[in-house]
Order: C-alpha cells, then sequence, then structure tokens
C-alpha cells in the first residue's frame, strides 16, 4: 500500500467485501426448519448432562449424574418426537437455552457450570419443567 492510498477497510481494518460475506455466513447459519420441539427439549438435556455433570444440575433437578439424561427424558416425556411445550412455552424455552450455548452450538461442547447455573436461576418455569425445585 502506498502513502495516501484509500482503502473501503471498515473500522476494524475489514473490507467491505469481508463484512458482506460475514453477514450472508450469519443469516445463512441461522436460515431452515425450525427444531421440533422435542429435538430443543432433548438439546437441553443434552447439554445439561454432559459430563461430568455440573454440581447445580444434580442439586437442582435431584438426577443422579449417572442416569441424568434417562431420568430427564423420562420425566418430561420429550423422548417422544410427538413432544410439544405447554408450560413453559416454546418461545421461553428458546430464551432460556441461550446461556447453554454460550461456549458453542456444537452438543459436544460442555456448557459452564456458571451458565447452567444462569439458566437455572433466571428460568424457574424450567426447572420446575424438568422435575426440579427452583
Amino acid at each position: 500500500m502506498t502513502v495516501g492510498h484509500l482503502t473501503d477497510a471498515g473500522p476494524f481494518g475489514y473490507s467491505a467485501r469481508v463484512r458482506v460475506l460475514w453477514s450472508v455466513v450469519l443469516v445463512m447459519g441461522c436460515s431452515g426448519p425450525e427444531a421440533p420441539d422435542a429435538a430443543v427439549c432433548r438439546d437441553i438435556v443434552t447439554r445439561l448432562c454432559l459430563g461430568p455433570v455440573c454440581d447445580v444440575t444434580t442439586q437442582k433437578l435431584g438426577v443422579d449424574a449417572g442416569t441424568c439424561e434417562s431420568t430427564l427424558l423420562m420425566r418430561t416425556g420429550c423422548g417422544s418426537d410427538s413432544f410439544s411445550f405447554m408450560s413453559p412455552t416454546r418461545a421461553q424455552v428458546l430464551d432460556c437455552r441461550v446461556p447453554l450455548l454460550r461456549q458453542g452450538t456444537s452438543q459436544k461442547v460442555k456448557s459452564s457450570c456458571a451458565d447452567v447455573a444462569e439458566v437455572f436461576t433466571d428460568c424457574p418455569d424450567l426447572v420446575r419443567f424438568y422435575g426440579g425445585t427452583p
């Protein structure tokens, strides 16, 4: 680059083309059909029960770390593909699920225990839904 040469770089040094590309990637990552309620419910169970299970999960939900997933699937009925949320609503569950995704969207990535505790504090209806005591 020569002195006095202007670029279309933004405030962080990224060109307009790169900013547009990232915008498209983000939008495409959020497209597609909604996951069924049963899949959302099972996703939360998987995230709560991924080992090592957080103490707050075993305490608030009254589950054993070794049988956490099977216990929560049985309590909620979301092991069935016909499951649908009633109370809490799907919208409430999706809002409550957000902290569990902070470490990553892959189910192989464990949510932090602080994030799990935040969910249990901020979403008492979700705790009751999974058979626990807020």
